[in-house]
């Protein structure tokens, strides 16, 4: 390594797990710190925090922008002074001719800490080998994670819990391979992509291309069908990197010459002579040859006995209560009677929030014992010891509960609300119930976009509860099935008589009356939600929500001038709100654009469009960025700016074909084909015409059935015969007047009405 000058060796003091994990982000992207927490599932103001200490270091940098009245800091990589690369084997950083080369750890590991391990010399041979899927079983406590964790320390690690979905597993392997060099996944989960085959093609494409290792730990613990499948997936294709499956019971997979499958036993009698050894300096041979008789060698029985060496072969409860944990300190029992309570390794902090002093010594001791295992910061109990200790259990799980959820909802994300929600779910605590999807709604309005089936999976334990039905409800909204939403939220209207809830109930009927066409409906709720709001003028979520409303309502009445008004009552009460919604800034100033579009003022729109935009720039929302590229296409368009229109819709259409929304990736390749016949670039234009249609064969969407016609146009405009594309354009498009009536309103930007009828007999 070349010599490292004192601001190269300086920068290993900044190189923590989450300022790795900014550069490795900001290495595709400039990002705002809002945007960094939401990926990382860390608060912002930590965020915040390393991003000034990178930044004093020239790192990165940061520039401000001005937006709706606030100044907001965009950060990037700094590459003029400084070049980074990140690869699978580590990061190197270069100033100059100084180079630092290091292996980081790109996540606190999940895996167990390892610091006693003896033997299992063919299994580690044996998990270095060939093949790409290793599955590791045998019954518990004999040390599968120990083994997988002692080889591959610094691999993707997941412990399956009983709660879990594949939204955050996936969001976390994406997150992995992003850090190494493959983004393709963690955009398509950011542009809000949810289809599993997607998800499933992303994973395998990006593990084989970063030779990533991706170990599942608990794998029998798993409840969630995605997730299985997604595992299975997995292991049938992948060809390079290694997965590696951890369980009590062989996985359910599809087992060939690809698969290396190794059933862990105990330890032979020399590795296990070895383990009590290191605990029982002075063990003389006939004590070990009993001990080791009684356990057959279950290295965790090893180090239990190994604190008291007199186990007679009775019930393993009896002894563990009699000479394990009857010779424990009253704070040892106490920590262990705690971490029972949890299902997750519990994070340091955390227990030093729930005891009066310092866990740390204590936790050291169990740790000794081989009571309790560390997973990175957090500290867990061992499966085997669980149930007993649960047996034993005295405390109050209440009051415990109660101080975990306030510490998890202290840091402000998505990830550990849901985790916070969960231990609420168990208090079965209606008031704490109603407060937490207060809270959520307030403040936390990503959980139900983010993550939707896990929060579904958290509700569903209490959907007696009208707190809970109204949530469920919210989010069977957000995936389109209207009905359904409209049925239980109707439920609960006249049973909640809190005037938060209540008015947030009217909001979402008022939203789903109009999206149903029932404006009568919407008004009629909407005249019940002016009244709670004129109790609560000051409530920034109700007169956000007021607003909202009142501009749907006269747009889907089509009062076109009342609905301008009432959006920019809402663009200033969104911006007074305490919390920053920059995708709904962005969307009600892509609103406010289009209205203008509708009352033909142009140019008005087009300043709206770039303000919407400017916002999703600032705040790194490429989904809202390219939506906003799409919007300027057609007001450019409608301008007869083709050139501007087509450059916006390419960038648009690039997006989402990247991230695999298909949908909006044909509405930018219509916008980008018509704009480039108004060019008269015709060979670009049959080549998105035909991206179109092969996306349209997938999704059958109406819009991309439209490119046959286009298709036929272009080879008419060229002298060639088109005849036969218009009339299969025609048949697919059948009696969808929308889609030919709004063809043929496009198409008259450009041509003349006589021309278009010979298009459209």
């Amino acid at each position: 390594m070349n010599y490292l000058s004192d601001e190269i060796s300086r920068l290993r003091a900044v190189l923590n797990e989450t300022n790795i994990q900014i550069l490795a982000l900001l290495r595709t992207n400039s990002l705002n710190p809002r945007e960094i927490a939401r990926l990382l599932q860390k608060d912002e103001s930590q965020i915040s925090r390393s991003l000034r200490t990178l930044e004093r270091f020239g790192l990165v940098e940061g520039r401000w922008m001005r937006i709706g009245g606030k100044n907001i800091k965009v950060y990037s990589l700094k590459f003029e002074e400084l070049r980074i690369s990140f690869d699978a084997k580590g990061l190197r950083i270069a100033i100059g001719r100084n180079v630092l080369s290091y292996t980081p750890t790109f996540f606190e590991s999940r895996a167990p800490e390892v610091k006693t391990f003896v033997g299992r010399k063919k299994e580690i041979e044996m998990l270095s080998g060939p093949q790409p899927v290793v599955v590791v079983y045998g019954i518990a406590g004999i040390g599968k994670s120990t083994l997988v964790a002692r080889v591959f320390k610094d691999a993707f690690w997941y412990s399956i819990t009983e709660e879990d979905t594949i939204e955050y597993v996936t969001w976390q392997l994406a997150l992995y391979l992003s850090f190494l060099g493959f983004s393709e996944m963690l955009e398509y989960l950011r542009g809000g992509g949810k289809d599993i085959a997607v998800i499933n093609r992303l994973a395998l494409k990006g593990i084989n291309e970063t030779n990533a290792i991706a170990v599942f730990d608990d794998i029998h613990k798993c409840q969630d069908e995605d997730i299985e499948t997604f595992i299975r997936f997995l292991s049938s294709h992948i060809e390079k990197g290694k997965l590696i499956l951890i369980s009590r019971e062989k996985p359910r997979i599809s087992y060939d010459d690809r698969v290396l499958v190794i059933h862990l036993k105990g330890l032979d009698s020399r590795e296990a002579y070895e383990l009590l050894k290191l605990k029982i300096p002075e063990i003389t041979p006939e004590e070990f040859s009993y001990l080791y008789q009684m356990t057959f060698g279950h290295p965790l029985m090893l180090i239990l006995v190994s604190e008291n060496p007199r186990f007679s072969g009775e019930n393993l409860f009896e002894y563990f209560f009699r000479e394990v944990y009857e010779t424990l300190s009253e704070d040892e029992k106490l920590i262990l009677q705690v971490l029972s309570l949890f299902d997750e390794p519990v994070d340091l902090n955390v227990l030093k929030k729930l005891f009066a002093h310092n866990p740390f010594p204590v936790l050291y001791s169990l740790m000794k014992k081989g009571l309790v295992e560390r997973f990175g910061s957090g500290y867990s109990l061992h499966d085997l010891l669980r149930g007993f200790v649960e047996e034993v259990r005295t405390i109050s799980e209440r009051e415990y509960y109660r101080g975990y959820i306030e510490y998890l909802l202290e840091k402000n994300t998505a990830k550990s609300f849901l985790t916070a929600f969960k231990y609420a779910v168990r208090l079965e605590d209606e008031n704490l119930i109603k407060d937490m999807t207060e809270l959520r709604i307030r403040k936390l309005w990503r959980v139900a976009l983010d993550f939707p089936a896990s929060y579904m999976k958290l509700l569903d334990r209490i959907k007696h509860s009208p707190y809970s039905k109204k949530e469920i409800a919210r989010i069977y909204f957000n995936r389109g099935f209207f009905e359904k939403a409209l049925k239980l939220w109707l439920e609960v209207k006249d049973i909640i008589r809190d005037d938060f809830h209540r008015f947030d109930v009217l909001m979402m009927l008022v939203d789903v009356y109009c999206e149903l066409g029932n404006t009568d409906k919407a008004v009629e709720c909407f005249a019940h939600l002016e009244r709670i709001f004129s109790r609560h003028p000051d409530d920034p979520y109700m007169k956000l929500g007021y607003y909202i409303e009142l501009t749907k309502i006269h747009t889907f009445r089509r009062e076109r001038r009342e609905a301008l008004e009432s959006a920019f009552k809402e663009l200033e009460a969104l911006r007074a709100y305490p919390h920053i919604y920059p995708e709904l800034e962005a969307l009600v100033l892509y609103h406010i654009g289009y209205l203008y579009v509708e009352m033909g003022n142009l140019k008005k729109a087009l300043k709206y469009y770039r303000e919407g935009l400017k916002v999703s720039k600032a705040y790194s929302l490429p989904f809202m960025e390219n939506l906003g590229y799409i919007q300027l296409g057609i007001a450019n368009y409608s301008l007869k700016n083709y050139k501007a229109a087509a450059d916006y819709s390419r960038k648009a259409a690039e997006y989402f074909l990247k991230v695999k929304n298909y949908r909006r990736a044909i509405d930018a390749l219509f916008r980008m084909t018509v704009s480039l016949i108004g060019l008269g670039e015709f060979a670009e234009a049959e080549n998105a015409a035909h991206e179109m249609i092969k996306l349209a064969q997938s999704t059958n969407y109406p819009l991309g059935w439209s490119a046959y016609i286009l298709l036929g146009i272009l080879r008419e405009l060229q002298g060639k015969e088109g005849r036969r594309y218009l009339e299969m354009g025609l048949k697919k498009v059948g009696g969808n007047e929308y889609i030919s009536a709004g063809l043929k309103e496009e198409l008259s930007v450009i041509f003349d009405e006589e021309t278009i009828q010979k298009w459209f007999p």
